[in-house]
């Protein structure tokens, strides 16, 4: 009797132990909430303003009494949604006491503070309570995870662990964002850790229980978490077999059966318990959820290998980890690689049963995600802490296999903690760079960033702060439109109004571009040409006015929209004052460079005035001709690359429209006349071109030099047009 008592407070005991050794423990949660605080605003994943809106959305159903409503996404979400859904709510409640601290409605009414919300317009500041929330939970759960794993594995190990995965600049990227794939790594290691401590002890149901609720939370965070369930089979196999009996004593296929019973209740009752729609209708939120989950499986669009397409295949996963692991974790796995395959190393590996049960967790996620078309690089998260427990047995185990390193690495003095701190120190060392953009790392000893550009797809709003920033400093800003890449993280840092770029061309908001002031495009946008190729190729023949680069790559561009502001228009290269017809007029025109040759693009920016509505049949013309007259090159469409009809433009509107024209290869140097008209090809005809004052003019703008392979500039290009009438 008194054996078994031991056994059930055992749990208990351990935890108490654990808490007596306060300095690691203080040192794991506030190395980590640290990390998590620092630019707490920066950056923004496109999913957080999701999940934001999703925890708002989330409590007016509450509030309302519509539980029903509080299914809102299939991933699912729950725990998101209550972490940060209390936290928006604690923002109205600062609001409510300090007025004017946050951009929120001043109503004491907390429904209508809530409703002020908006998916996509989320002021900056709104994300700071939720965000430490969230660095708080998340940084708990390291200390838990130290603990557990102390136990399982040896406190060496779990020190070694513990500081690379705390460091490890993929894992931390997405553990600071409000994202389901923090909670959702988190919570499942450790569930996974409390029940391989029940397998192996024998006994104390608290931890079978805990390992339960803890599974359930991280099935309602994101359901992937149910993919562990394949090696935890496996586990009870290898048990019953005997294959581990050194580690895991045999219970019987009965026991095994009705504990694993008991697991998945606890996890069923945690999941319903948090999740207000299953009180309510859990037939239909079951029919959601597959629904869901299946639209997700088939949503493409993404890149890799350097084309796009819609399912990566089976080697996506396996690069992934080669690119976004760090080196000092890779290193630190092969050991145990190395033990699994050769039997004389395997002996001396402390805790293999462990290890191996351990390894399974990443084989069976990763297994079933690579069957899965939809492939993303942040569904590895969920396993990085196993990999990192794995990477520390192997560091320890190095510093036995070789005792030089080990005398260096101070494996045995003070139970690894010099050692902890080494592997932090070079951690920390691959972090810095990437400082506040860690989800920018990619492995250097691979290429880095350089290298991973033509093989994944990169960015998820890293870079949006800081081209919100440079608009910002503009005149009038808050009256500023920009079109921007990933609109809702975009916004939240913007002063001015912010319209979206579409992800596919068919979108109804395709043309909502034609009328910003700038626009903002993205580098991940570029590498799978959304919405269109056309559309990007019209900005790709301008220069941007202002480029973020990330670790080398340009991640965000802001280029001149086609409604120009008034400083713009005092900015013309060459003013002009020309009219065509009673209804456009052209203020000036830019060009892009002052030499060309052969091969080269001429690119002309056209500043035109619209004084009433044209003839929506119109067509705009450029050329090039020598000065006999014969034809060099032209171009003929609408504004705006076709996508402005002239129908859409309100009396007195200016747009500024970008054309470009090629020099074609072989073309002799000497002098052209670059041209310019409004032709209406069902009336055959042009539009008279002529100056305010009505003098009679040609229509050629300059006289364009083509140079031999040194090149040369535009003569005459000073705004003035030739005097020479047709």
């Amino acid at each position: 009797m008194i054996q078994k008592t031991t056994r059930r407070n055992f749990l208990f005991t351990g935890v108490l132990r654990e808490l007596g050794c306060r300095p690691i423990l203080l040192g794991i949660f506030l190395v980590s909430l640290a990390l998590r605080l620092l630019e707490i605003t920066i950056p923004l994943n496109v999913d957080e303003v999701s999940w934001l809106f999703r925890g708002t959305v989330f409590f007016k159903s509450l509030f309302d009494g519509n539980l029903a409503d509080t299914y809102l996404r299939h991933h699912p979400g729950v725990t998101n949604m209550w972490l940060y859904g209390t936290g928006m709510v604690f923002n109205c409640w600062l609001q409510r006491l300090f007025p004017g601290l946050l951009d929120l409605n001043q109503s004491s009414d907390l429904l209508a503070c809530l409703d002020t919300i908006k998916a996509d317009s989320i002021p900056i500041n709104l994300y700071v309570l939720p965000r430490l929330l969230q660095a708080v939970i998340t940084s708990a759960c390291m200390v838990g995870i130290y603990i557990l794993a102390k136990r399982l594995l040896g406190r060496p190990t779990a020190l070694a662990a513990i500081s690379l995965l705390i460091l490890e600049p993929f894992f931390l990227a997405y553990q600071r964002l409000i994202t389901t794939d923090a909670l959702s790594a988190n919570f499942s290691i450790l569930a996974v850790l409390l029940l391989l401590l029940y397998l192996r002890e024998d006994g104390k149901r608290q931890s079978l229980l805990a390992s339960g609720v803890f599974m359930g939370l991280a099935t309602a965070s994101k359901m992937p978490a149910l993919f562990i369930l394949p090696a935890i089979v496996v586990w009870i196999v290898l048990i019953e077999l005997g294959v581990w009996r050194a580690s895991f004593p045999r219970r019987g296929w009965m026991r095994q059966i009705f504990d694993l019973t008991i697991w998945g209740l606890s996890a069923s009752a945690a999941i319903f318990l948090i999740w207000p729609a299953f009180w309510v209708a859990p037939l239909e939120t079951w029919e959601k959820l597959y629904v869901g989950l299946l639209e997700e499986a088939d949503r493409g669009a993404l890149f890799f290998l350097g084309r796009f397409t819609d399912s990566p295949g089976l080697v996506f996963y396996p690069l992934v980890l080669a690119y976004r692991l760090s080196p000092l974790l890779q290193v630190g796995f092969l050991p145990f690689l190395a033990a699994l395959l050769v039997p004389r190393l395997r002996r001396h590996l402390n805790q293999m049963p462990e290890l191996v049960a351990i390894a399974l967790i990443p084989l069976s996620v990763l297994f079933i995600l690579s069957g899965i078309d939809s492939k993303i690089d942040r569904y590895t998260i969920m396993v990085l802490p196993e990999l990192a427990l794995l990477a520390g047995a192997g560091l320890h185990q190095i510093g036995t296999w070789v005792k030089p390193w080990g005398r260096i690495l101070n494996w045995s003095k003070k139970e690894g903690i010099k050692t902890a701190i080494a592997l932090a120190a070079i951690q920390l060392f691959l972090l810095v760079p990437h400082y506040p953009y860690y989800i920018t790392y990619y492995n250097p000893l691979l290429g880095g960033s350089q290298v991973a550009r033509h093989l994944f797809m990169l960015g998820q709003g890293d870079g949006l702060d800081q081209a919100a920033r440079w608009l910002n400093q503009l005149p009038n800003a808050k009256q500023v439109i920009v079109a921007s890449w990933y609109s809702p993280v975009f916004s939240a840092y913007f002063q001015g109004q912010t319209s979206s770029l579409p992800k596919f061309k068919e979108d109804k908001d395709l043309l909502k571009w034609t009328k910003a002031n700038s626009v903002v495009l993205y580098f991940n946008q570029l590498q799978r040409q959304l919405p269109e190729p056309k559309i990007l190729d019209y900005f790709k023949a301008q220069q941007p006015l202002y480029t973020v680069q990330v670790d080398g790559i340009d991640y965000v561009k802001v280029y001149p929209g086609p409604v120009p502001l008034p400083e713009d228009l005092e900015r013309i290269q060459f003013p002009l004052s020309l009219s065509f017809g009673e209804q456009i007029r052209l203020l000036g025109y830019d060009l892009n460079n002052s030499e060309l040759k052969s091969g080269d693009e001429l690119v002309v920016t056209f500043y035109w005035q619209f004084l009433e509505s044209p003839p929506p049949d119109l067509t705009l013309n450029i050329s090039l001709d020598n000065r006999d007259g014969n034809l060099l090159n032209s171009s003929e469409g609408s504004l705006l690359n076709g996508y402005l009809s002239l129908d859409q433009i309100a009396p007195g509107t200016v747009i500024r429209d970008v054309r470009k024209l090629t020099i074609a290869p072989g073309t002799l140097p000497g002098h052209y006349h670059l041209k310019v008209g409004w032709f209406s090809p069902n009336k055959g005809q042009a539009l008279e071109v002529s100056k305010v004052q009505g003098n009679s003019l040609h229509h050629t703008l300059a006289l364009v030099h083509v140079g031999g392979s040194e090149g040369a500039g535009f003569s005459d290009a000073t705004g003035g047009i030739e005097a020479d009438s047709e």
